[in-house]
């Protein structure tokens, strides 16, 4: 059975450390069991606090990003000779470093977007009035082989899969306003599940994954400043 994307996100949000260098933000998430499930044609699952009120906030902060990675060793330990030659798609195991480039390309894909909000402002320093906006990436997997750009003319419709999940927290309180998220494919949107016209590279690859990132954004974003215009009315 298919664990609710919340308890993941609860489980892995305890895990989490506090990031050191946010003393302003709250020292506790509170409100989870409070949380009420919505229907949304945007995220498989929606939860709403039911005394959310968008309408109090101006100002957006991006905090404390969570990364989950499947661990796939065992899986390639196991994994024939045949099965490669077949064109198994993983999952692989990624690297430390391609770890740290996808963070960090997430990171940056969230924050220029949310800057392009017509109803908040993104800001540095948490204070009154500020939505803390935390994206949990969880069970990432990849598709592609370390030395894909030496296996020649390679195509994939998606380079790999990832859950995602936003947290809505009001950085006075610390109370959990909205959670959503589902799971999807790390693909470019205008993809479609449909197989790349073109080979498969790192640079290729990397492509990909911001274009997915920017997508997540792009709804997070979109939805928020719908939602901030229609309270304020």
């Amino acid at each position: 059975m298919k664990k609710r994307l919340i308890y993941v996100a609860a489980l892995l949000i305890a895990a989490a450390p506090a990031l050191a260098d946010e003393p302003t933000a709250p020292q506790e998430v509170t409100g989870a069991d409070e949380l009420v499930k919505k229907k949304s044609s945007q995220w498989a699952e929606v939860w709403v606090h039911p005394d959310a009120d968008i309408a109090r906030f101006d100002k957006l902060h991006f905090w404390q990003a969570v990364f989950q990675f499947r661990d796939v060793s065992d899986a390639e330990v196991n994994r024939t000779t045949t099965a490669m030659l077949r064109g198994d798609q993983g999952p692989f195991t990624i690297s430390e470093e391609s770890r740290t480039r996808f963070q960090e390309i997430v990171h940056d894909v969230m924050v220029k977007e949310l800057g392009r909000s017509k109803q908040f402002e993104v800001v540095d320093q948490v204070g009154p009035g500020t939505l803390l906006v935390r994206a949990m990436v969880l069970d990432i997997v990849s598709n592609v082989p370390p030395d894909v750009g030496r296996q020649g003319n390679v195509h994939f419709s998606a380079v790999g899969e990832a859950t995602m999940v936003f947290e809505l927290i009001d950085a006075e309180t610390g109370v959990i306003q909205a959670r959503a998220g589902d799971r999807r494919l790390i693909q470019p949107p205008v993809r479609m599940n449909q197989v790349s016209s073109v080979p498969t590279t790192s640079a290729t690859v990397w492509n990909d994954v911001e274009l997915w990132a920017n997508d997540q954004a792009l709804t997070l974003r979109q939805a928020l400043d719908k939602a901030a215009k229609k309270s304020r009315k």
